[in-house]
């Protein structure tokens, strides 16, 4: 991989709490396809692949733990906790903790500091690792990864607590605090029809407050709103979106 940057993969071997047998999986679960030309896109050295294995895995390791924590939950209730744990919100925050942005590597049309799409792309390349986990050494090492991120984080506890949907949040607040109501706005769609992206901006009164991402629009919503209440300085901690 001639250009990519020179990064410490045993360091993110420790923070992931597994070592790989095959380096190579590792890094291809890092690469972005911005870091191709269109023509070596078409020979799969990127993450998607790897994203494409991981999402699966990671429903399936939720799914297994939210069923053996709550054995008296229904199938909604069930449902409606998983959505909160596999949400992008929770995949930053697990993406944050192993510092994965720092191991990413990405073509020079791609600026994590400009903010566009960085969300996207931690949680896809996280669901890549998962799945080159899963290929190196297993469903246990992954299982291990991920049952200990929700227990580490109380996640567990906290999809028990009060959700709060931020549109709903917002809209409630801009009108007690703006006399309005908060109007959204796609402003762009990108990727293949089974890997869209959508970006969608939140303005009040006019003005910007927030820009979100997602797989579909509802999520892109959820995100800007959510923007637009750390912007406004009420986002309120332990409250975690509907999906």
């Amino acid at each position: 991989m001639e250009g990519a940057k020179k990064i410490n993969l045993g360091k993110l071997e420790e923070k992931l709490g597994y070592s790989f047998k095959d380096k190579g999986l590792l890094k291809k679960a890092l690469t972005h396809t911005s870091f191709f030309s269109q023509k070596d896109k078409n020979e799969a050295n990127h993450f998607q692949r790897l994203e494409f294995l991981g999402d699966s895995v990671l429903n399936f390791l939720v799914s297994k733990y939210l069923y053996s924590k709550f054995p008296f939950s229904s199938e909604g209730e069930l449902s409606k906790m998983k959505s909160i744990i596999i949400s992008q919100q929770f995949l930053v925050k697990f993406a944050s903790e192993i510092t994965l942005e720092d191991y990413i590597i990405l073509g020079k049309s791609v600026n994590f500091k400009k903010g566009r799409g960085k969300f996207s792309i931690l949680t896809d390349s996280l669901e890549a690792c998962l799945g080159a986990v899963y290929i190196d050494g297993g469903i246990h090492y992954c299982q291990k990864i991920v049952f200990d991120f929700i227990e580490n984080n109380k996640i567990d506890t906290l999809i028990k607590n009060q959700i709060i949907d931020y549109k709903t949040f917002l809209q409630e607040l801009t009108q007690k605090q703006f006399q309005c109501l908060p109007f959204y706005k796609t402003v762009k769609e990108e990727g293949l029809d089974h890997q869209k992206m959508f970006y969608i901006e939140v303005h009040i009164g006019g003005f910007l407050y927030g820009t979100g991402s997602g797989k579909n629009k509802k999520e892109a919503a959820q995100n800007a709103a959510y923007h637009a209440l750390e912007k406004l300085g009420t986002f309120k901690k332990g409250y975690n979106i509907v999906s």
